[in-house]
């Protein structure tokens, strides 16, 4: 076993825009001792840091795992193209950020399958782990490699790679299949994945054993209260909170709808306190209620009600994703931006009441427009709506059904606008998908449109809105639909296509900038494969589905009848109201757990009084803070985004910014580049508590993230000027990362020889207004000299005087560019050079 060489990871960093994705030592973080007596697994995920992290799977898994001594769970996520370079250039394998192991040290590596046009990224990143990318030519020592999320119910396309595929809720059976690995160590790795098999929930193609789902029950067992906080700003920066699993509304498009069934609701009084712990904990000025239909939950505005109350004062604010139309009213919109002013998401689907028939939606054109404008009146001027193009029978008067409920919502906010004075218009931005047939839904057999039909849907419709004031549509790209639908349906001759684009590089092709689109096309017709026959493929009756190897409690019998109601727009009473006979809860001796109602034993009226902080006297304070080791690959935004939830979390009374979007006043001082360190770091933050400065000190300290040391806190007075409009001058050393090659006093008569011998040193910057204007930076220079084996430069900062300031980084490289320095701000000085230490 063995340590990721940590010398060399830090030279490369230096190369790579967004290092702090590969460091690891996020607050929060388990960082448990890699220890060959544990068993081990590392959460793999195909898609770049700031999704990866905040991703709730991921959490639960972590967690899950983690809490287990015997145990160990690490992290890692697809690095960016640059990071991906460096390692293979430099013969590194990717690593748990936390252990700082190789992939190939672990007993497992966990995939994330979110996402079919994430499958060749994994195989790069197998390849570049040094772990053969197809499952046969695997050593006796190779990790297992295993896969869990929505992709795995269809596991054919990636089933010459994966060993081990995880079917439904994976927070119990991740924990059984570590712990069933610890007496089956001594076998070999094939008899291994045979044992693996045989728990429900485990599928390996190799086998090709039938596998039905695993169905886990919302415990506060498996609640990540605490999870990795990123320095930087995540996807979806902020805390998650899963208050119900399955939806019962049954639409007919929807899979995660049906393959995440029975309903399973966590009780309230769990949910308010794991948000109140969870937020205090990582410092989130959010949290998310997070299910398939949250509006569905049976207790939602009690929960919300209390929440608002218990968290005005912090100004932690709720989002509240997938809005069902017909449970969202005036309190609950109220509620929701009753801190934040975010905009509304709702989700029609289909623009006839015909379509939404036919996707059985149970949605009245009377039911859109009432909770549009109502959600309008209380304040929400912006709002989004979903539309789904292309579904199943969809015909031309659909698509003009679509334009004009736009139209009419458009027509009754004006009406709104003028009768109650408002001063913004109504204004929507409609995102059009378009249909992707999911194996477990009534449409699995349904065929996709074709690209010429989308295209051709696409552009009427655009005719049909152009004319309508304030209304933005916004369409999906029907190419990558094409491929959605192709892949998600593909059967095992996919694994040769998804090989063949792995090999020619195809690598992150979730984001369309790394998506090439020829690539694709030739590489599929080289492997005779059509993506427009494919998608467009209408299964027969009684043609057998490459999915149905897996068993997920519905018959097909069930989604044939539903199919046949579908064609005759004839709508199924949602299981939330009443059994669907769908097969389920019967087939895994399970039922639904819907929570007892709910009182809120805390309202907003009851803490308005607490909330309303205008009239309180407010006390500032400047923090002396180091920001040294790992921080050094933070940006300026990194560090603030971190010192940020630090606040939140320290249970201090912040003193907040008005408006729509409330942030706490704080004053980070001189911005400090990314790659260099400091002991001399300033924050001015105001605050409604009054505590003394050693109080203060004491609960921040105890919060802070690795490496960042609270050296003191003064109080000052509130009119004090800030650091930046005090500080002239700053000093910093810088020592070359590759020790022992350069000779110091070599580079330093260098630089002092550059110096003297130029009139001038210029650099080009760009004003505020994008100009390009040429700087002479010489005068920004006061002094060049060496101290402890390292060069020192005094360079001029802060906001005061004519002459311009000088980034360190820039300085150095200006000097001595061919060499890469470490660099640390050490002391600040004002106009007369005195130090500055406040």
């Amino acid at each position: 076993m063995s340590v990721i060489d940590a010398t060399k990871l830090h030279k490369i960093l230096y190369n790579v825009t967004k290092p702090y994705q590969y460091i690891g030592n996020e607050y929060l973080s388990a960082n448990k001792e890699f220890d060959k007596d544990k068993v081990s697994v590392v959460f793999a995920f195909p898609d770049k840091y700031e999704v990866g992290v905040s991703n709730l799977g991921i959490r639960v898994l972590y967690n899950a795992v983690n809490k287990h001594e015997d145990l160990l769970a690490d992290r890692s996520y697809a690095p960016e193209p640059d990071f991906l370079a460096e390692l293979e250039n430099n013969g590194l394998s990717l690593y748990g950020v936390e252990t700082k192991r190789p992939y190939k040290d672990f007993d497992f590596v966990g995939f994330s399958m979110q996402y079919e046009l994430a499958y060749p990224t994994i195989l790069r990143m197998l390849k570049v782990s040094d772990i053969a990318v197809l499952r046969k030519d695997r050593a006796e020592d190779d990790p297992i490699i295993m896969a869990g999320g929505p992709c795995c119910y269809n596991p054919m396309p990636m089933s010459d790679f994966i060993d081990i595929f995880i079917i439904g809720d994976g927070e119990d059976v991740n924990v059984e299949i570590m712990q069933k690995y610890k007496e089956i160590r001594h076998l070999s790795r094939r008899e291994k994945i045979v044992e693996l098999a045989k728990i429900k929930g485990v599928y390996s193609s190799g086998l090709n054993n039938k596998t039905e789902k695993r169905i886990a029950q919302l415990s506060n067992d498996n609640l990540p209260y605490v999870n990795p906080v990123p320095y930087s700003s995540s996807i979806h920066d902020r805390t998650i909170i899963e208050i119900r699993r399955g939806c019962g509304r049954m639409c007919r498009f929807c899979q995660p709808g049906h393959v995440t069934l029975p309903i399973r609701e966590r009780k309230a009084e769990d949910i308010i306190a794991a948000v109140d712990k969870s937020t205090k904990l990582t410092g989130y000025d959010e949290y998310s209620l997070l299910s398939l239909s949250s509006n569905d939950y049976t207790n939602i505005e009690p929960v919300i009600d209390e929440l608002s109350a218990m968290l005005c004062e912090r100004k932690v604010s709720v989002s509240l994703p997938s809005q069902r139309i017909d449970r969202y009213n005036e309190h609950l919109a109220e509620m929701v931006r009753g801190i934040r002013k975010s905009t509304i998401t709702l989700a029609p689907e289909a623009g006839s009441q015909r379509l939404r028939n036919v996707i059985n939606k149970n949605l009245s054109e009377e039911q859109i427009l009432t909770t549009v404008l109502n959600c309008y009146k209380t304040g929400a001027d912006s709002i989004k709506l979903y539309f789904i193009l292309g579904l199943p029978t969809e015909t031309k008067e659909d698509i003009d059904e679509m334009a004009g409920l736009l139209s009419k919502i458009r027509w009754k906010s004006m009406q709104i606008k003028k009768d109650m004075g408002l001063v913004n218009p109504l204004k929507l931005t409609c995102t059009v998908s378009v249909f992707v047939p999911k194996p477990f839904t009534p449409f699995q057999r349904h065929s996709q449109n074709t690209n010429a039909e989308i295209k051709e849907k696409i552009a009427y419709l655009l005719s049909l809105t152009d004319k309508i004031k304030n209304v933005k549509i916004n369409y999906h790209n029907p190419f990558v639909s094409r491929l959605e639908a192709a892949f998600t349906r593909g059967d095992k001759k996919f694994g040769k296509l998804i090989y063949e684009l792995y090999k020619k590089g195809a690598y992150l092709t979730s984001w369309d900038e790394y998506l090439d689109y020829s690539l694709w096309e030739e590489t599929a017709a080289e492997c005779g494969i059509s993506y427009q026959e494919e998608a467009s493929k209408q299964y027969g009756k009684d043609d057998i589905l490459p999915w149905e190897v897996i068993d997920m409690g519905i018959p097909r019998s069930w989604f044939e009848q539903e199919y046949e109601k579908a064609l005759q727009a004839i709508n199924t009473i949602p299981c939330e109201f009443n059994c669907v006979n769908c097969g389920v809860c019967s087939k895994f001796k399970t039922h639904k757990v819907s929570d007892k109602k709910y009182s809120a034993k805390l309202t907003l009226s009851d803490v308005n009084s607490h909330c309303d902080d205008k009239d309180l006297p407010v006390y500032k304070f400047r923090l002396k803070l180091t920001k040294e080791g790992d921080l050094r690959y933070l940006s300026h935004l990194d560090w603030q985004n971190t010192l940020i939830k630090v606040l939140y979390r320290s249970g201090l009374k912040l003193n907040f910014s008005k408006g729509f979007n409330p942030t706490p006043k704080i004053s980070l001082g001189l911005a400090l580049p990314i790659f260099v360190e400091s002991v001399t770091e300033f924050i001015d933050i105001e605050i409604l508590d009054n505590i003394s400065e050693t109080e203060l000190k004491e609960g921040l300290s105890n919060i802070l993230p690795p490496k960042i040391n609270l050296l003191s806190v003064k109080q000052i007075p509130k009119s004090e000027k800030s650091v930046d409009n005090i500080v002239e001058w700053a000093e910093y050393t810088f020592k070359p990362i590759e020790r022992g090659i350069y000779d110091i006093n070599s580079l330093l008569y260098d630089i002092n020889n550059k110096f003297t011998s130029d009139s001038e040193l210029t650099i080009q910057k760009k004003s505020k207004k994008g100009i390009l204007k040429t700087i002479n930076i010489k005068p920004s220079v006061k002094s060049i000299s060496m101290k402890d084996d390292a060069i020192v430069m005094v360079l001029k900062t802060g906001q005061s005087s004519d002459i311009p300031a000088l980034r360190a980084d820039t300085a150095i490289e200006l000097f001595l560019p061919d060499i890469k320095f470490e660099i640390k701000r050490t002391k600040f000085f004002d106009g007369s050079m005195c130090e500055i230490d406040f």
